[in-house]
C-alpha cells in the first residue's frame, strides 16, 4: 500500500507543478517528455525500492534512463527513429547545463525548439526519482512531496513574468503534499499501536477518518488561500529570472540605420535592386527598423541604456502572439539582394518567420525580434541571397476623418531629448490651441508637407545637409524654403507628435515610390522590388482607439523655388500727418514740496523696533537652553563616541567583546542591575529576553576561546546587540528612553570596574584574586573582569 500510494501520490504532485511548465513550452511534445520522465523515473525509483538498490546504482540507472530516452523525448528534431544520434546526445547533455540559460534568452513560448525541453525533462526525471525513493524507502515518506515544490519553483523562475495560475498551483500542491503527510502520519501511528498491542486497528476510525477530516480541513484552508491570492495578486509584471538576465543582442550598440538614409540615394545604389517581396499587397510598407530614442543627435532604435519603455530584442523559437493586433493576415516571402545590415526587414506585426537555404539554421539561431517596436534583427547581418517567409499581420488604419478625432495613447516610449524651440511653434502651425489633438496633429503634418521641399542633396539637387540632429532640423523648421528629405520631415514630423502629446517614433523603410508622389510602375505578378528610390521614412503614432497609426509625413516631389522669390516684398503705406498731441498747460498750483530735514534720522518700521526689543530676551533664552542641554548633548556624545570606538576596534576579538559591552551599558542605562561580580552569561539570563545569551557566549568564546576570531563573527556580534539594544526600549515611553540615552550609569561602570551598589544591610564579600591567565584574556576586552 506504500509503494503504489506513494507513486501515486508523486505522479499527482508532479502533474500538478508541470502546469507551471506550460507557458513555457505551450506544446504537446512537452507533455510527452514529462510522460517519459514520470515513467522512466518511476521505474527506476520502485525498482531501488524493490530490490533495495544502494543510491549509487539509483543515480547510474537515472543516468541510462536519461542517456536512453532524453533524444526522442527531450530532443525530438535529432531522434533518427526511436534510436538517438551522436550530435544529439551532445545536445542533450549539453542541454543540462546550458540549456537553462538559453530558456532564459528566449522568448516564450519555446515549444519544442532544438534542445530546450531537456531543463523540463531532466528536472521531472530527477523530482519523480528522488519522490518515489522517499515515499517508498525514506523513514519520512511525509517529504515525497518537496521535489514536486522544488519543479514548481523552476517553472516559476524559468517562467513568464506575468502572473497566471501559480497561487492556485502553489496551494493545491501544498494542498496535496499536506494531506499526504496527515494520511501517512496517521498510518504510521496505526502500525505502531498495532505492533504494540498486538490487536487488529480498524482501518476506518483509525485512518480513514482523520485523514478525510484532515483533507478537508486542508480544502477549505486552500479555498480561501486561493480567493485571497487571487484578489490581492500584483497587477504589474514580477520579476523572475528571465527579467534580469543579460540579452545577447544589444540595439544600443548599433549605428543608427536612419543615418544612413542618404547611402540609399547615391548613383549606384538609387537603381539597384535592394528587397524583393512575393505577396505584398498594394500600398503595404516594408519596415527596415523603428527608431523610438531621439538624444538631440540621432534616431535610434532601443531605449537610453536598455530601459524597457523600447521592449527587448528577445530570441523567438515558434510564433509571436498577435491576437491583440487587428488587422489582415498575410504571407510574403522575402529574398534579400543589395540591402545589407542587422536589421531584417519584416511587413506588419510579426507572427512567424521562416527561414530558407544553406544558412537557415544559422540564421534562425541568430533572428532576434523586438514586440514593442515590431523591429527584427540577425545578429550576423542580412546578406545577398538571404530568403525566408513571414507571416504577418497588417494593422487596420483609421481614414483622416477618423483619425482627427484620435486622441494620444498610452504607451510608454523614451522622450526625446535636445528638442529644437522650432518643434513648439510649428506643433501649433494650422490649427488653434483649442482644437482636438488629431486635428492638430494632421494640421501639423499638412503644414509640414505643403511648405516643405525635397531634395537629398546628390548629383543636380538643391544643397541639403542629411542628418537629423537638432540643429538639422531648427534649420529645416525655419529656412525658407524648407529644404530636406525623408530623414529630416520624419524626425520633425515625430517631434511635433511628441509636442502634442502623441507617442511617436520613426519607420525605416520600403515602398513603392519612397513616398515621391511620382507614379510608380505596376509591379510584375504578385512580386514587387524594391530599389535604393524606394526608401523612406515615416512616422507612428499611438492612438487610444487604433493604437500604432503610420502616418506619412513627407512632402510631394515637385520643383524647389529660389530663395529670392521666397522673401516678401515691403509693403509701401502712404504717408499720413499726424498732429502732434496738445501741450498740457502747467499749474501754477503745483508747488515742489520742500526738502526733508536732513537732520531728522529716518524713522524704524515697527517690525524692526519689535525684533530689537524682542532679540536680547530671546538670545537670553536660547543660551540658557544651551547651557542647560550641554550637559544631555556631552552624555550623548560621550557614548556615542564610545560606541564607535568599540565597533571600530582594529581586533576583531576586541570588537566581538565591544558588542558584549555594548549591550551591557543598555542594560544598566535602563535600570537592570548587572552586578559586578556576575559572569557574562549570568547576566544575559538575568535581562529581560533572550537577546543578550548568544552575546555572552561569543564573547566568552572569543576571550577564552581556542580559535581566532574573524571579521564575520565580529559583524554577527554587532547585529545581534544592535537587535538586543532595541529589544530593551520596546514598549518603553518616550520619557523612559530619555533617561536611559542620558543615563550615566554605564559611564560610571566604567571608570570604576563596577557598578555603584545600592544601599543593602549586607556588604559582597571581597572578590577572589583572578587567575593571571584570566586577567590577561579579559584585558583584550578593554577591562578587568571575573569568569
Amino acid at each position: 500500500m506504500r509503494l503504489v500510494g506513494g507513486v501515486l501520490v508523486v505522479w499527482l504532485s508532479l502533474a500538478v507543478a508541470s502546469v507551471a511548465w506550460w507557458p513555457v513550452h505551450r506544446d504537446v511534445a512537452m507533455v510527452v517528455a514529462g510522460v517519459t520522465a514520470l515513467v522512466v523515473g518511476s521505474l527506476v525509483g520502485v525498482l531501488g525500492a524493490v530490490l533495495r538498490l544502494p543510491a549509487a546504482v539509483v543515480a547510474l540507472a537515472t543516468v541510462v534512463g536519461f542517456a536512453a530516452t532524453g533524444v526522442p523525448a527531450a530532443v525530438p528534431g535529432g531522434a533518427a527513429g526511436p534510436l538517438p544520434t551522436g550530435p544529439a546526445l551532445v545536445d542533450l547533455f549539453a542541454g543540462v547545463a546550458l540549456g537553462w540559460r538559453r530558456l532564459l534568452t528566449i522568448s516564450l513560448p519555446v515549444g519544442s525548439y532544438e534542445a530546450l525541453l531537456v531543463p523540463y525533462f531532466v528536472t521531472v526525471l530527477l523530482a519523480t526519482v528522488t519522490g518515489v525513493s522517499i515515499a517508498t524507502r525514506a523513514s519520512r515518506p511525509e517529504c515525497a512531496g518537496l521535489p514536486a515544490l522544488a519543479l514548481l519553483v523552476a517553472g516559476v523562475v524559468v517562467g513568464p513574468d506575468r502572473l497566471e495560475t501559480t497561487v492556485v498551483l502553489a496551494v493545491v500542491l501544498a494542498g496535496i503534499a499536506l494531506v499526504w503527510a496527515v494520511a501517512v502520519r496517521h498510518v504510521r501511528r496505526a502500525v505502531a499501536v498495532a505492533d504494540t498491542t498486538g490487536a487488529r486497528v480498524p482501518v476506518g476510525r483509525a485512518i480513514v477518518r482523520p485523514a478525510l477530516l484532515g483533507t478537508a480541513t486542508i480544502a477549505v484552508a486552500a479555498v480561501v488561500a486561493s480567493g485571497l491570492g487571487l484578489l490581492v495578486s500584483p497587477s504589474a509584471a514580477r520579476t523572475v529570472a528571465r527579467t534580469d538576465v543579460v540579452k545577447p543582442f544589444d540595439p544600443t550598440e548599433q549605428v543608427s540605420p536612419l543615418s544612413g538614409f542618404r547611402a540609399y540615394q547615391q548613383q549606384d545604389e538609387v537603381d539597384r535592386p535592394q528587397v524583393t517581396v512575393t505577396g505584398l499587397p498594394d500600398g503595404a510598407f516594408v519596415r527596415i527598423a523603428t527608431l523610438d530614442t531621439y538624444d538631440g543627435v540621432v534616431y535610434r532604435v532601443g531605449g537610453p541604456d536598455g530601459t524597457a519603455d523600447s521592449g527587448s530584442f528577445e530570441r523567438v523559437p515558434t510564433a509571436v502572439d498577435t491576437s491583440d493586433v487587428r488587422g489582415t493576415r498575410v504571407d510574403v516571402d522575402v529574398t534579400v539582394d543589395g540591402y545589407r545590415g542587422v536589421w531584417l526587414p519584416t511587413v506588419g506585426a510579426l507572427e512567424s518567420v521562416a527561414f530558407h537555404g544553406a544558412d537557415a539554421d544559422a540564421q534562425r539561431s541568430a533572428f532576434f525580434y523586438d514586440r514593442a517596436t515590431g523591429t527584427a534583427a540577425v545578429v550576423d547581418g542580412v546578406t545577398a541571397g538571404t530568403r525566408y517567409s513571414l507571416t504577418a499581420v497588417l494593422p487596420d488604419q483609421p481614414t483622416e476623418e477618423e483619425l482627427a478625432d484620435a486622441r494620444p495613447g498610452s504607451a510608454a516610449v523614451p522622450t526625446p531629448r535636445s528638442v529644437p524651440d522650432a518643434v513648439r511653434d510649428a506643433a501649433r502651425a494650422g490649427a488653434d490651441d483649442g482644437a482636438p489633438d488629431g486635428t492638430r496633429l494632421l494640421a501639423a503634418l499638412r503644414t509640414l508637407a505643403r511648405d516643405g521641399y525635397v531634395s537629398h542633396g546628390v548629383g543636380d539637387d538643391r544643397p541639403s545637409r542629411s542628418g537629423h540632429g537638432a540643429d538639422r532640423i531648427e534649420q529645416l523648421l525655419t529656412a525658407q524654403p524648407m529644404v530636406g528629405d525623408q530623414e529630416q520631415y520624419a524626425v520633425a514630423a515625430a517631434l511635433i507628435a511628441r509636442e502634442i502629446g502623441f507617442p511617436a517614433r520613426v519607420v525605416l523603410g520600403f515602398t513603392p515610390g519612397g513616398d515621391s508622389g511620382a507614379p510608380v510602375a505596376a509591379p510584375a505578378g504578385d512580386t514587387t522590388t524594391f530599389r535604393g528610390s524606394d526608401v523612406t521614412a515615416r512616422i507612428e503614432v499611438d492612438t487610444a482607439q487604433w493604437g500604432w497609426v503610420v502616418l506619412d509625413p513627407n512632402p510631394d516631389v515637385r520643383e524647389i523655388p529660389d530663395e529670392t522669390d521666397q522673401t516678401p516684398e515691403p509693403v509701401t503705406r502712404p504717408e499720413t500727418v499726424v498732429p502732434p498731441p496738445p501741450a498740457e498747460p502747467q499749474r501754477l498750483d503745483q508747488q515742489t514740496p520742500p526738502d526733508a530735514d536732513r537732520e531728522t534720522p529716518p524713522t524704524q518700521p515697527a517690525w524692526l523696533r519689535i525684533l530689537l526689543a524682542v532679540l536680547p530676551w530671546a538670545l537670553g533664552v536660547l543660551g540658557l537652553m544651551v547651557v542647560l542641554l550641554l550637559p544631555v548633548a556631552a552624555v550623548v556624545l560621550a557614548k556615542r563616541v564610545r560606541r564607535r570606538r568599540r565597533r571600530r576596534a582594529l581586533v576583531p576579538r576586541t570588537r566581538v567583546v565591544g558588542a558584549w559591552d555594548e549591550y551591557r551599558d543598555a542594560l544598566l542605562d535602563s535600570g537592570h542591575d548587572v552586578p559586578p561580580t556576575a559572569t557574562r552569561r549570568e547576566v544575559a539570563a538575568s535581562a529581560p529576553g533572550a537577546d543578550g545569551v548568544p552575546l555572552a557566549t561569543d564573547a566568552d568564546a572569543a576571550v577564552f576561546g581556542p580559535v581566532d576570531v574573524d571579521d564575520r563573527l565580529a559583524d554577527r556580534s554587532w547585529a545581534a546587540a544592535e537587535s538586543a539594544i532595541a529589544a530593551l526600549g520596546a514598549g518603553r515611553g518616550r520619557r523612559d528612553r530619555l533617561r536611559a540615552a542620558t543615563s550615566l550609569r554605564s559611564l560610571r561602570w566604567g571608570r570604576s570596574g563596577r557598578a555603584s551598589p545600592r544601599p543593602s544591610s549586607r556588604q559582597p564579600e571581597p572578590p577572589l584574586p583572578e587567575p593571571e591567565p584570566l586577567r590577561r584574556s579579559a584585558a583584550v576586552g578593554g577591562r578587568s573582569e571575573r569568569r
